[in-house]
């Protein structure tokens, strides 16, 4: 760690949380990054990431271990970036919101001065249709979306001042893309529904941005990151299906409401954020991730 620069703590390295602790480096910021695989700690700390093994019980937050690196980390940490997924399959909601809570709890204890960045999903948005932006209130369905909105209006009331949420449409880059599993599927419903995605660079960005120079901007906000063009998912999965030489997707139905106009789905608007930080997506357009 070198002294006299900021530190962040990148609670989840791995996908995003990576690429992005090269970025901080390279400002260059001191950077922590937790995994769940002691393979991954010599490869992070190759890339000036100080590495520290963490696993989160996500059905039992007794079991988790906070060890005394991590709990010294925390005493150097100005900003921690809680990114953990709950895992897709058979989450308990119950257990893994109180282990994120427990996590922020002790980076708090340890260091009552720390700032937090709440990777979210907007998935808190559940089965809405229409338009829903930073304000919108949220409505989730599956456990994931229910264990967010809990999480995200935790960290906003214990931590007004010092935390901020940073909500996440479907995360993508040319080499992660939804296309290569919709493709084996035998047929797709709602064609009509319109695509909410972002890739991978322009998150990073926007994460690089907020933990350098403009955290007390959005600190107590909601914030959203989604391409500003929604092409339909018939359209645009086609398209891509196309592009990478994967052949031609089945839709079944013709996306229609019982009132006979286009069941579109919702479309996830970002445009306040965009405002609040003055930034532009290099990827506008789901078109431009291919």
């Amino acid at each position: 760690m070198t002294p006299d620069i900021p530190t962040v703590m990148l609670c989840g390295c791995g996908w995003l949380g990576q690429p992005l602790g090269l970025k901080l480096r390279q400002v260059p910021i001191n950077v922590y990054g937790t995994t769940t695989r002691i393979e991954q700690l010599p490869i992070l700390a190759a890339q000036g990431i100080d590495p520290i093994e963490f696993v989160l019980d996500k059905t039992d937050v007794a079991n988790t271990v906070y060890s005394s690196s991590l709990l010294t980390a925390f005493t150097h940490t100005d900003v921690i970036v809680v990114n953990i997924p709950p895992g897709r399959r058979h989450l308990h909601a119950s257990p893994f919101i109180a282990g994120i809570k427990q996590l922020i709890q002790h980076a708090k204890n340890q260091n009552p001065n720390i700032n937090i960045v709440f990777v979210s999903t907007t998935s808190v948005f559940g089965e809405m249709t229409g338009d829903v932006d930073e304000d919108t209130p949220v409505t989730p369905v599956t456990a994931s979306g229910k264990a967010h909105a809990e999480i995200e209006q935790w960290c906003l009331n214990e931590f007004p001042k010092q935390a901020c949420v940073v909500r996440l449409a479907g995360l993508i880059d040319e080499q992660r893309h939804p296309v290569t599993a919709l493709v084996k599927r035998p047929s797709l419903a709602n064609g009509q529904q319109r695509v909410n995605l972002v890739h991978k660079e322009d998150v990073i960005s926007v994460l690089v941005q907020i933990l350098t120079t403009d955290f007390n901007h959005v600190v107590g906000r909601t914030l959203h990151l989604c391409a500003p063009e929604h092409p339909t998912r018939r359209d645009y999965y086609q398209a891509a299906a196309q592009h990478k030489g994967l052949g031609t997707l089945s839709f079944t139905n013709n996306g229609k409401a019982d009132d006979g106009t286009a069941a579109e789905g919702k479309i996830v608007l970002a445009q306040k954020t965009q405002q609040w930080l003055g930034f532009e997506y290099r990827y506008p357009s789901p078109y431009d991730m291919l």
